[in-house]
């Protein structure tokens, strides 16, 4: 999963995707913004939430190849376009990224009134209708990424090593790992030394120590 921090990021890995999991990482506390897919699990735990375009880009790709040529095609259209000024954001003044934001709301007006008569759109559509408001939170404040790719390329070593390894033969492999991915990511990701971070957490008796050093 990706947060995003008053002070910085955290990336925590886990064989799981429930809210238990965010649950057992933050207890009370609620980050600032969340920025993810749309699976349940991943719902109500900060302040603002931000869906990830892209993979609503890959949603809409799916919806125009089960056969739909109207909402999936004219919402992919306005992803991309959302894309396209998500990158230029840093270079575009304030009152132009507002003139932006209200040009693709009312362009999505306009897309939600072609509803699919395939499935895959229909669903699509149908979601679009109740979290329309989580797409674009990107535009109203710089600091929100508009996808959560930089979580999907911490996770990217993790896939490619259970390949590599053909996975792990006991609990303990896999959560030891998870718990050093973890701290290796979030060093990373907050520009910090990944030794330092491990020492660290070493040091504090967290739980990752019990994994580390078992009996």
């Amino acid at each position: 999963m990706g947060l995003r921090w008053p002070a910085g990021a955290l990336h925590v890995i886990k064989p799981s995707r429930g809210k238990a999991v965010v649950e057992a990482v933050f207890g009370e506390i609620r980050p600032e913004v969340w920025v993810s897919d749309m699976l349940g699990s991943q719902r109500g735990h900060a302040e603002e939430w931000q869906v990830c375009l892209a993979h609503l880009l890959r949603d809409a790709t799916y919806g125009i190849e089960d056969g739909d040529a109207a909402f999936s095609v004219l919402f992919k259209r306005l992803l991309l376009r959302s894309v396209a000024i998500g990158r230029r954001r840093e270079t575009l003044k304030d009152t132009t990224l507002k003139q932006y934001h209200y040009d693709l709301d009312r362009r999505l007006d306009w897309i939600i009134a072609a509803v699919s008569v395939r499935e895959a759109g229909r669903k699509l559509h149908k979601r679009m209708l109740a979290n329309r408001a989580h797409l674009f939170v990107f535009m109203t404040n710089r600091e929100v990424p508009y996808t959560n790719n930089v979580s999907e390329r911490h996770l990217r070593p993790s896939v490619i090593f259970r390949k590599v390894t053909n996975g792990f033969r006991c609990e303990w492999g896999t959560e030891t790992y998870a718990a050093f991915r973890s701290v290796v990511s979030t060093a990373k990701a907050n520009a910090a030394s990944v030794r330092r971070a491990v020492q660290f957490v070493l040091s504090s008796k967290s739980p990752l120590e019990p994994l580390l050093n078992p009996g």
